[in-house]
């Protein structure tokens, strides 16, 4: 079987000043499955549309030159229209291949997309098994899929199926690494205040999470049951990493890493033990409230660098409001111990919490100065599809299927998604730009930026400093 996998790209224009600082992020679920397929046997491509700036017609020619049985893609919310398009584009000129969908937004509406036509296939939750499942009865011209577990699909009627979903993959260490192979990795980077080094790729320590906050829909990729991988296996992975790709800096996706605690010295002795500490540095996300002074001390010495923390709001009535189980106080403690332990800090906050009022945002402003953190991202609350905000706003109030404005930094205030009762969407939009005026225009921060960390480069600085002018 001849599989062409496909990043798509997403329309710039809907986050208007905003879009310079974006870049091209290593898309890891795809190289998950590509790895998948490959070791299954198949022929596999991919091709980055935001990555490598591809047309529609750049990926027509593309399909034209492989000639693929099958094409998949990553699907995110905001990239749903593009995919769309693209597949209609697909179909009517290559309509004897067949099309699966993955990723969030596909989990979320498999159904409707495989009645729409948009896809043939939609996969759910973990999905290198099922895909190998479904190229072995494509590969045998099945018209019956209902054996494969975590699948929508179509029968000949057009009958509309999803199949019982697909037990967990409990040992994720049997995965083969992702395909970075196949992948313009040279163009890859994180986000302007995650990046150290490059080249840069991304590592999962584990998948699922404990916890169930109102507004996370990421239990759609890595389910409810958290489940991690062996410390040393995880070595491995990081030392193929620097000495097949010469990778300088390696982020964990993990909702949160490390989770657990006892697995953190084993892979950070292992590191050291192997001089890779010295090689490349890490950075992983996590709560403030699981970092202590032990902890991030081990962090340090296995070359973590970096952490960004879900802090959401300075504000605990609405921390409560969305189900975060975290208290501004123990927020406090876990940035000090990160900073005493010289890690640097980014904070991620939310503005537009449910409850949330100019007042309460300018809470969260202040709060984000006071910790004195090293970067600070400030991003418009999104009920994105897949998580409880978004089940519960689109019951009662929602109604909103224009995937494109699903983006947390959106220009156009009558174009937002959502905004709380009586909070205007206007000074919403306003509140965002003076957060990041607020945290980063001041001579201590600017000090730190220019002379001290050095790791947002002087175009990423000036497209910032763009659109914090509103």
């Amino acid at each position: 079987m001849r599989v062409l996998l496909i990043n798509p790209g997403m329309n710039l224009r809907k986050l208007g000043r905003f879009a310079g600082l974006l870049e091209p992020m290593p898309c890891i679920g795809l190289a998950y499955i590509a790895a998948a397929l490959e070791q299954h046997g198949c022929f596999v491509r991919a091709l980055d549309m935001f990555a490598d700036k591809l047309s529609a017609e750049d990926v027509l020619s593309r399909i034209a030159r492989f000639k693929p049985d099958l094409v998949g893609m990553g699907v995110l919310t905001p990239s749903a229209p593009i995919c769309e398009a693209l597949c209609s584009m697909i179909r009517a000129r290559y309509p004897e291949v067949k099309i699966v969908w993955g990723g969030v937004h596909a989990d979320v509406f498999g159904a409707e997309i495989v009645s729409r036509g948009f896809a043939d296939f939609v996969v759910h939750h973990d999905g290198e098994i099922t895909v190998c499942e479904l190229v072995d009865g494509l590969a045998a011209g099945e018209v019956d899929y209902s054996k494969v577990d975590g699948l929508s699909w179509a029968t000949t009627d057009g009958e509309v199926i999803t199949n019982k979903p697909r037990a967990l993959n409990r040992d994720l260490d049997s995965l083969p690494y992702p395909a970075w192979h196949l992948f313009p990795i040279h163009r890859y980077g994180l986000l302007p205040f995650a990046d150290m080094a490059k080249p840069v790729l991304t590592m999962s320590g584990s998948r699922g999470c404990p916890y169930r906050c109102d507004y996370c829909s990421l239990i759609h990729t890595g389910g409810k049951t958290f489940r991690r991988r062996n410390p040393i296996k995880l070595v491995d992975e990081y030392e193929h990493l620097v000495s097949r790709y010469g990778v300088k800096q390696i982020g964990f996706i993990d909702p949160i890493f490390p989770l657990v605690k006892k697995d953190l010295k084993p892979f950070c002795d292992e590191l050291v033990r192997r001089g890779l500490d010295k090689e490349c540095v890490w950075l992983s996300e996590t709560r403030a409230d699981r970092l202590d002074a032990e902890t991030c001390q081990m962090m340090y010495g296995g070359g973590c660098r970096r952490v960004l923390m879900g802090i959401e709001s300075g504000s605990d009535l609405l921390l409560g409001n969305v189900n975060k189980t975290l208290k501004t106080s123990k927020v406090r403690e876990g940035v000090a111990y990160a900073h005493a332990a010289g890690i640097q800090t980014v904070g991620l906050f939310m503005l537009g919490l449910p409850g949330e009022t100019p007042e309460t945002s300018e809470e969260t402003i202040d709060f984000a100065i006071e910790l004195d953190l090293d970067f600070a991202k400030f991003a418009v609350t999104v009920p994105f599809p897949g998580s409880k905000l978004f089940e519960d706003r689109w019951q009662k109030t929602l109604y909103r299927d224009d995937w494109e404005n699903y983006t947390t930094f959106n220009p156009d205030p009558d174009l937002l998604i959502y905004h709380p009762h009586g909070y205007d969407p206007r000074e919403l939009v306003r509140m965002q730009a003076r957060a990041l005026r607020k945290f980063y225009v001041r001579p201590r921060q600017l000090k730190k930026q220019f002379l001290e960390l050095r790791t947002i480069s002087p175009k990423m600085m000036l497209y910032g400093l763009y659109g914090m002018a509103i």
